[in-house]
């Protein structure tokens, strides 16, 4: 990861800690890659939106994502590649094809086009509005073309992965 990457990859994860603030209620729900995981955050839905539709600039944010790019865009539909590599992909990179499908500012539906050693990939990401901001909600479900004996390490991996993302993109919407 590059210097500045790092930099600001740190930064957000102890930002909460530095200024003494609570880290955020999360749930996670689900198992063996049927997961949901939400979030509250107290910003509007448009700023949300803003925040998780800059696809491109996840890459190297998002503890997951190496890459990320924009192959043709429709209207609300997207084709985007990206290159994925974390602890759940046990350190490689995995290329992935994802075609997407805005509903703005509230939703984001999402399907692997093509992809390495992931079987199937679909999700969703929704913003709801409450009385206080919003709630950031994030379904997937995920079947990895590993072996049997791997499987169970790769979704607990995957789980702390989830969890971070969603306190990465909190930090990202609350920044001014």
């Amino acid at each position: 990861m590059p210097p500045i990457q790092r930099l600001l990859s740190l930064g957000l994860s102890l930002g909460g800690l530095l200024m003494g603030a609570a880290a955020p209620a999360q749930q996670l729900s689900g198992r063996q890659g049927h997961y949901s995981v939400e979030i509250q955050v107290p910003v509007s839905a448009q700023r949300a939106w803003a925040v998780l539709s800059r696809y491109e600039a996840m890459a190297g944010v998002m503890p997951d994502i190496r890459r990320a790019r924009v192959v043709r865009r429709r209207g609300h539909q997207l084709e985007l590649a990206h290159t994925y590599q974390a602890p759940y992909t046990f350190g490689l990179p995995i290329q992935a094809r994802l075609l997407l499908e805005e509903t703005p500012p509230l939703q984001l539906r999402y399907r692997l086009l093509s992809g390495e050693r992931i079987r199937s990939l679909e999700g969703r990401w929704s913003i709801t509005p409450n009385g206080s901001g919003i709630t950031l909600q994030h379904q997937i479900q995920i079947d990895p073309e590993l072996p049997a004996v791997l499987r169970p390490l790769y979704f607990e991996l995957s789980e702390a992965n989830l969890l971070q993302s969603m306190r990465v993109l909190r930090q990202l919407m609350l920044q001014r």
